[in-house]
């Protein structure tokens, strides 16, 4: 295992920062690693603590038999890219309470939140060779109004409600986040709407 002899922030910005991690593995590298956080000290980083919390919630709900996704504009890709409604979590927040505020802000839609066992929807990295961002996934039930009325003015979100045919072309055809596309084979082919739950019921 690798030891971690030096940790320098970077940068200094609100939603991410960047940091360079000085250290050695056990056949002898040196490595002076670079790792985005959502951190902003070095104390916060998952390397100092070790503790997997949820930096953001991603949003698994359905509506009227259909999977609510967002079409949003990522300058990483400039360009679109299929996802499921999401945000981040703030400082003493629970994340299902994250949930239901991020899915109002960004469609319009009201969250009624379902109990799933923890250890599917706890947070897990989503992109581990480069940051330690965590992400949890909230199940539920969408209803109401589509509205970009809560919609932030840095966002460029179009809200889809896709049933099995459309997930299916957006998953041959379109540029779709990995958490998203896993839970978008759940939805194909599962017969009844979170049927896959059914496996990892509360006890």
């Amino acid at each position: 295992m690798a030891e971690i002899n030096k940790i320098t922030k970077l940068t200094d910005k609100r939603f991410v920062n960047l940091y360079q991690v000085d250290g050695v593995n056990s056949k002898g590298y040196e490595s002076h690693y670079l790792v985005a956080s959502r951190s902003e000290t070095v104390e916060g980083l998952k390397m100092t603590d070790h503790k997997a919390r949820p930096d953001a919630v991603a949003i698994y709900s359905i509506m009227d038999g259909k999977v609510v996704l967002i079409r949003q504009y990522r300058y990483p890709i400039d360009g679109w890219i299929y996802e499921f409604p999401a945000g981040l979590v703030e400082n003493g927040e629970d994340y299902h309470d994250t949930a239901v505020r991020e899915l109002k802000e960004e469609t319009g839609l009201d969250l009624k939140v379902l109990k799933a066992d923890p250890m599917i929807e706890k947070a897990c990295y989503t992109s581990v060779g480069m940051t330690d961002e965590a992400t949890a996934t909230v199940y539920g039930y969408a209803s109401g109004e589509i509205t970009h009325r809560f919609e932030e003015i840095s966002e460029e979100i179009e809200v889809v409600l896709a049933d099995k045919e459309e997930c299916r072309r957006i998953l041959r055809e379109e540029n779709v986040a990995v958490i998203c596309q896993y839970q978008l084979m759940h939805f194909i082919s599962d017969e009844e709407p979170f049927g896959f739950l059914k496996d990892f019921a509360i006890e």
